[in-house]
């Protein structure tokens, strides 16, 4: 008997639909049934594709991550000469996130939040590792003073944008993160454009 094919994007939509309910209801209030009756795909389908539910939220995330990577790629690449100008770059990337009309918290920051010693939490925390870590080497690379300092001082600007973001309030959030970090490396926000010395 030959194996039975693999529908075409069936993982992508199985991710499309975990990620809406995600957003919507928060990961622990979301169970794989409901996830099977509202993407259509049937409960063997879904278990082939990812084994459990930590695995469709890893991947869930992984896919966010990887999304989050080519946007800050497509952002930085036109100011690889000019790293202060990448710091408000991510800054107003983190931004658009935040201003989204649906904006209901940070996948990562929410996941890290529900399952602090889990794998899922672990996956969460090392992306934010990552790009925490992302700011500081930009930083060093800026000849600005105490560039740790600096960096600190961005990475709470933006844990504080998507913090408030999502209260009642915080509409202005990214805009005001935006602004504040690019008074921090003496560069025009709306330019990209370093006005501190080379």
């Amino acid at each position: 008997m030959m194996a039975r094919q693999r529908e075409p994007g069936t993982r992508d939509r199985i991710l499309d639909t975990a990620a809406r309910l995600f957003t919507e209801h928060g990961v622990r209030a979301v169970g794989m049934q409901r996830i099977v009756d509202e993407c259509g795909c049937g409960k063997n389908l879904l278990y082939r594709e990812f084994p459990g539910k930590d695995a469709l939220v890893v991947a869930h995330l992984a896919r966010i991550r990887s999304l989050w990577m080519d946007q800050v790629e497509q952002a930085t690449a036109p100011l690889v000469d000019d790293p202060a100008a990448q710091l408000v770059a991510i800054t107003r990337l983190a931004a658009g996130q935040v201003g989204e009309v649906d904006y209901r918290g940070c996948a990562f920051r929410n996941c890290f939040t529900e399952f602090p010693d889990h794998e899922v939490g672990r996956f969460a925390a090392d992306h934010l590792a990552d790009v925490r870590a992302h700011i500081g080497e930009l930083t060093r690379q800026t000849g600005l003073p105490n560039p740790e300092l600096l960096a600190e001082r961005i990475w709470l600007v933006i844990e504080g944008m998507y913090a408030t973001a999502a209260h009642p309030g915080g509409e202005r959030a990214g805009e005001v993160g935006v602004a504040l970090v690019a008074e921090l490396t003496g560069t025009t926000p709306t330019t990209n454009r370093s006005q501190h010395p080379a």
